[in-house]
């Protein structure tokens, strides 16, 4: 396994999180959810990657994916008030689901993976 998630603690009235590490390395500033899939036989990994634990202002979240080989990410956009989760890759397009608690909505977002251009180091 080229990562390993480690328990952190939970959100009051809520789920927990975690922190990541990535070939032995852990990646900071940021804890996760345990929602994750990996993609292509493993090389992607696509998680719920938490902008904040504050009970009163969450859940922000953001699907991180990381490209295990290369020790890249790249973030999409945030998701106020939900959490993000059911990570695809079909196709070249890979969809995830915004679910909203409070209101009940899912919403299915969809992005072409050629367009997926913005990789950054993932330990930074």
């Amino acid at each position: 396994m080229q990562y390993e998630l480690k328990y952190v603690s939970e959100i009051k009235f809520g789920p927990a999180y975690y922190s990541l590490t990535v070939a032995g390395k852990k990646v900071p500033n940021f804890v996760y959810g345990f929602t994750r899939s990996e993609l292509q036989n493993g090389r992607y990994l696509a998680i719920e990657e938490w902008l904040t634990t504050d009970y009163q202002k969450g859940p922000i979240t953001r699907v991180a994916i990381f490209d295990l080989e290369n020790k890249l990410v790249t973030r999409l956009a945030t998701v106020n008030k939900g959490f993000v989760g059911s990570f695809k890759l079909k196709n070249n397009i890979f969809t995830y689901n915004k679910t909203y608690h409070g209101n009940g909505k899912v919403d299915e977002s969809a992005i072409d993976w050629n367009l997926i251009t913005q990789w950054s180091d993932a330990y930074l």
